[in-house]
């Protein structure tokens, strides 16, 4: 249980790499929590209880279907095994509020979940490419960003050691859905009250690699990771 199962790297996605991806349904069959994107890398998903949605920029929310391949994605079979009820929770209490696996797993991955209301949010979507392998720096540029207050949702994502960026995205990466599935992205800053924080430790990660020419066309080197938080 809790373990993680990642299609691809993202620091491939800064070097535009979207052709090709797993499929949605290999996903499910393992896991029931995550976050990625799609093909073209034309918005954000979220996995939240076993159900795929989907953010495209035009706002048009909708869940996937078990043939959508996503050529980026780290999911889990979420089984906490810490839940604290609190107050308030914002972006930065959360390293404190995850106590005690900070700073006693501070090195293992995290997966986290966060239900209730939101008294503030702000998150934001990138895409499409508009060329083939159009860099994930360039689609940054073009990214909206939306805030919205009072609204009730889940944030789910996962904390990545330092030493795996590149690989993954280093610190807390999250996304968020509202719970009437019309609003969702990558979160930038939030700020909760009366919210349920549940998490687990995450040990094992089985990490699968693109086979494709598209993939393998040029060396992906450590430096491509350092952009890496303007991005994701």
């Amino acid at each position: 249980m809790n373990h993680i199962h990642q299609y691809g790297v993202f620091s491939a996605l800064m070097h535009g790499f979207s052709s090709d991806g797993a499929k949605l349904s290999d996903i499910l069959s393992s896991c029931n929590h995550g976050l990625g994107t799609v093909c073209t890398l034309n918005g954000e998903i979220i996995i939240v209880d076993g159900e795929a949605y989907h953010f495209p920029p035009d706002g048009k929310l909708h869940r996937l279907h078990p043939d959508d391949r996503m050529p980026m994605v780290v999911a889990t079979d979420f089984n906490p095994t810490l839940s604290k009820e609190l107050p308030t929770l914002s972006m930065d209490q959360l390293t404190q509020a995850l106590h005690p696996f900070f700073p006693s797993k501070q090195n293992n991955f995290i997966a986290i979940r966060i239900d209730g209301n939101f008294r503030s949010i702000t998150y934001r979507i990138a895409g499409p490419q508009i060329r083939p392998k159009e860099p994930l720096l360039e689609l940054a540029k073009r990214q909206i960003s939306k805030s919205y207050e009072n609204v009730a949702g889940t944030l789910f994502g996962f904390y990545s050691p330092p030493y795996m960026n590149g690989i993954a995205v280093a610190g807390f990466h999250l996304h968020f859905l509202s719970h009437d599935c019309t609003a969702g992205g990558h979160v930038m800053e939030f700020e909760g009250e009366g919210v349920v924080l549940k998490a687990a430790v995450n040990t094992q990660i089985h990490l699968q690699f693109p086979d494709s020419e598209d993939f393998n066309e040029e060396p992906i080197l450590p430096e491509s990771a350092k952009d890496l938080h303007l991005a994701e």
